[in-house]
């Protein structure tokens, strides 16, 4: 990190930001209100940008151009590399000084690629992915999942800030993605879990209702689920987190493992298994709580 030799990030600093999805967008604008100057730039149309108070560029380049520190906010590593890549590419434009935070899933080795490409040009790189879904989002109660030089971290350290209630360093490139992955399948495995549960006492004769309320009122509840046994209740599986999202999540932990030589725990190959199915039936884009209606179905027999 010898070459590296940027300035730290405060308001009124030129921020790209590169993403605008529905995580991308809260994220962006609470920036954008708290005084930085913000240029953004999305690879697909999307009408919600309109909503937006700062310019959209028409190249990934474009958007880095002049900025102190340029944020992904993406789908996966393929959509980073895509934007990485290319003659408009963030490679073509970065340049020694400024840095980039991708807040984006990926398997640690895309952000390890990222962070040699980087280190090339002089850029600081951090690995910066969020748990949490659009609610936490918009008020900057993500939780940080960092990686890269902690020596570094004052540098993006107050836009971090407004963005998440706490970040967490793990270790060098790519250990931000990898403490992702990790929490991801602890969320599968709950929303798993969670809706066993009912199912179980359903078949036991219980009321739905009646075990919702001891559940939200025993040690056992968490701020998850004091979320989603409503929504399980209501079988509303409006997204928040896509199902699709977390069968993407859980095929780059086990990638990671088989990498590492590592066994795979049973619990990730069953969890995967069923994500895997509700994606083939077309329900990808809905809340990962629709793991409940596979699971009510599979009991019925249907």
């Amino acid at each position: 990190m010898s070459n590296i030799s940027a300035s730290p990030i405060t308001r009124g600093a030129s921020v790209g930001w590169i993403g605008l999805g529905s995580m991308g967008i809260p994220m962006a604008k609470r920036l954008a209100d708290a005084g930085y100057l913000m240029k953004g730039y999305n690879r697909t149309k999307n009408e919600r940008v309109s909503t937006l108070s700062f310019p959209l560029c028409s190249s990934p380049a474009e958007a880095a151009d002049g900025a102190g520190l340029v944020i992904l906010m993406l789908r996966d590593g393929l959509s980073s590399r895509a934007v990485l890549s290319g003659e408009t590419g963030l490679l073509s434009s970065l340049k020694s000084g400024q840095i980039l935070g991708n807040m984006s899933t990926e398997s640690p080795e895309d952000a390890q690629w990222e962070a040699s490409e980087c280190q090339k040009k002089g850029v600081a790189y951090f690995d910066i992915p969020v748990s949490g879904s659009v609610v936490p989002a918009a008020r900057g109660e993500l939780l940080l999942l960092a990686g890269g030089a902690e020596s570094l971290r004052s540098l993006v350290a107050e836009p971090m800030a407004l963005l998440g209630k706490s970040l967490h360093w793990f270790g060098p490139a790519g250990s931000g993605m990898a403490a992702k992955l990790a929490i991801n399948f602890l969320l599968a495995v709950h929303m798993e879990s969670l809706s066993e549960t009912f199912l179980l006492g359903e078949a036991l004769g219980i009321d739905r209702g009646a075990l919702a309320q001891a559940l939200l009122e025993s040690p056992l509840t968490t701020p998850f689920y004091r979320i989603k046994i409503p929504t399980l209740l209501a079988e509303d599986y409006r997204k928040a987190f896509s199902a699709s999202l977390m069968k993407k999540d859980l095929d780059l932990l086990l990638s990671a493992l088989l990498s590492r030589n590592r066994d795979i725990p049973e619990p990730l190959s069953h969890a995967r298994s069923l994500f895997q199915r509700i994606v083939a039936k077309g329900e990808g884009e809905k809340d990962l709580s629709v793991i409940h209606d596979l699971l009510k179905k599979d009991t019925e027999g249907s």
